[in-house]
């Protein structure tokens, strides 16, 4: 039997954010200013529980495909949802387009369309385009990040972050560009809740300390 995204559920701190998992991997919906919403990442394996859940809490607008390789359920997303506009980070762009045979906008109609408690990161140093989303709630300032992190296999929510395997190889351009600009980020936002497309959720408040460890020592 093929596996297919179970439901999305709201995410315990974080006010807008609903997620949805097929195996490992992980599709989040934020919810937009006026009503709808964006699914960060859509995940392959769209079925009849997921849709049933997008459709309890609103119109999908947007279909953000977060770098270049997180692209293998738009197309089932896109049909899904035909009234949805493609958007994804100008420096993944064309190869998305190649490789899907889909359009995709630019992220400037999706920024002005985030709630005021939400923004989207731009990286710096990697060769994936890989844009992340910044959201402040009630008990954390949260990142949406794509494969520059990632949470225990297995575990739903955990305290220790992860670096993806492939991704100093795959997914950092520059080291030092990436590495600095890191730094600089993680001083400035100071998460505490980090949600990956890999492996868990990942929450704690020393998570800034465990992200540089992971930057200075592993990039």
């Amino acid at each position: 039997m093929v596996k297919t995204l179970s439901s999305f559920r709201a995410l315990d701190g974080l006010d807008g954010v609903y997620v949805a998992e097929n195996g490992g991997l992980r599709c989040s919906a934020v919810r937009l200013q006026g009503g709808g919403l964006c699914l960060f990442s859509p995940v392959a394996g769209l079925g009849p529980e997921a849709l049933a859940s997008l459709k309890a809490l609103g119109d999908v607008r947007f279909l953000l495909a977060p770098n270049h390789y997180h692209h293998k359920g738009v197309a089932e997303y896109a049909e899904a949802f035909p009234k949805a506009r493609l958007c994804a980070p100008e420096a993944a762009g064309a190869r998305l387009a190649k490789v899907t045979g889909l359009g995709f906008e630019a992220l400037d109609d999706l920024k002005a369309a985030l709630a005021d408690d939400m923004a989207l990161i731009a990286t710096e140093g990697l060769k994936t385009g890989e844009v992340w989303l910044r959201a402040h709630g009630p008990a954390h300032v949260a990142w949406l990040v794509v494969d520059a992190f990632d949470g225990p296999k297995g575990e739903a929510v955990s305290s220790e972050p992860g670096l993806l395997v492939p991704f100093p190889k795959f997914g950092v351009g520059d080291r030092d560009v990436y590495r600095k600009w890191a730094e600089r980020q993680i001083g400035g936002d100071s998460p505490t809740m980090i949600v990956p497309c890999h492996g868990a959720v990942v929450c704690d408040p020393n998570l800034p300390a465990k992200l540089l460890k992971l930057v200075t020592e592993k990039i």
